[in-house]
């Protein structure tokens, strides 16, 4: 892979992951959200009702202290309509605890008294009917009074017990909003440490299969990776409708340098000529090592003449290498097979074919020099 695919590889794992981590943030947002709404109008109702509820004890009793009044009749006919609420909203309220979350053994109690309200309301009708026909209201005001104090308790308990548990249903949904957050975070923390460990395979993968197609002591391409380009190559003849020009390089009597100054002497040679081969080329061309002392290079859109040409300096580069510089005390010349197509004469197969023919003339002639095939 090239460093610029390794780039949009990694780019692309970084937007993969920024985009999850958006929409796991967007996720735990409307989860937040949509809780808190649950949450509010899950109660919301309930304490309005009980709200509302409250201020029935209220008038009634400024309704009770005012029957003494000179026009008792206009208080006989407020009572007479709280009378009738107070049930409905008694209904409504025991309606909103039964369908809440709360416990009913905790409200119980209040919803006790709240019955025993019902049940005394008729009773204070009838006391209410008296008062009209003119009997004292020292009867109602007693029941009234006692209904006032029944409903002021338990709408007080109601009140409080249905804020503790909202307070406590907020900080519950909290913890959870903060309990999936850092799940979440957990998840992200994973799926990012794949990707960078996806990521290191990927490379490591790329970084073997450049080793299989270099050749470990001079840096240059293999066989394997010449057979593979030279593919690319003919296709792109092919298309252009453009020449293809190969290379075959065989350094002169390499054997008897082994044998005389060593191996080592020999592979610094080899990198030294390699070098030497780089600095010539252009950056298109394919450079290998295909054997122990032979090269290939591949001119893609390189007529005949071009290749001559680059062979020739080649040959005379190597030429003048000095001891220095191959880091042997010897000199070192090459011989060159050449051979250009285009179509299907550019196919590698051909191309090799011609070239190693050229190449064993050019050995045939003295060495040292290029031969075309």
């Amino acid at each position: 892979m090239s460093q610029r695919q390794h780039r949009t590889l990694s780019w692309q794992m970084a937007s993969g992951f920024t985009l999850l981590a958006g929409v796991c943030a967007l996720a735990i947002g409307l989860y937040v959200i949509n809780a808190r709404q649950h949450v509010g109008a899950n109660y919301a109702a309930l304490v309005a009702d009980v709200v509302r509820a409250q201020q029935h004890p209220v008038l009634l009793r400024h309704t009770l202290d005012r029957l003494q009044s000179p026009t008792p009749q206009i208080h006989e006919e407020r009572l007479e309509n709280l009378l009738w609420r107070i049930p409905q909203h008694i209904d409504g309220v025991t309606y909103g605890l039964e369908r809440s979350q709360l416990d009913p053994g905790d409200y119980a109690a209040a919803l006790d008294r709240l019955r025993r309200v019902e049940e005394q309301i008729p009773e204070l009708q009838r006391h209410v009917d008296d008062v009209l026909a003119g009997v004292a209201p020292d009867g109602l005001t007693r029941l009234g009074y006692v209904i006032e104090n029944e409903l002021s308790w338990a709408y007080s308990e109601l009140n409080e017990l249905i804020h503790v548990a909202a307070a406590e249903q907020r900080l519950t949904m909290e913890r959870l909003t903060w309990a999936i957050g850092a799940l979440v975070v957990l998840v992200l923390m994973v799926v990012g440490g794949l990707m960078l460990a996806l990521l290191r395979l990927h490379r490591e993968r790329e970084a073997v299969k450049r080793l299989s197609l270099a050749d470990e002591l001079t840096g240059l391409g293999n066989r394997r990776y010449l057979l593979e380009v030279a593919g690319r190559l003919h296709e792109q003849s092919l298309r252009n409708d453009q020449p293809l020009s190969m290379a075959l390089l065989d350094l002169d009597l390499f054997k008897e340098l082994n044998d005389s100054l060593g191996h080592p002497a020999g592979d610094r040679v080899l990198k030294a000529f390699a070098n030497a081969l780089q600095e010539e080329v252009r950056q298109a061309d394919i450079v290998a090592r295909i054997g122990g002392e032979e090269f290939c290079i591949l001119m893609p859109d390189t007529s005949a003449e071009g290749a001559f040409e680059l062979a020739e300096r080649i040959r005379h580069h190597i030429a003048e290498l000095t001891e220095p510089t191959l880091g042997a005390p010897t000199t070192l010349t090459v011989s060159l097979g050449l051979a250009t197509g285009e179509g299907q004469g550019s196919h590698f197969d051909s191309l090799y074919s011609r070239a190693d023919k050229a190449l064993y003339k050019a050995k045939a002639d003295g060495r040292n020099c290029t031969r075309v095939a």
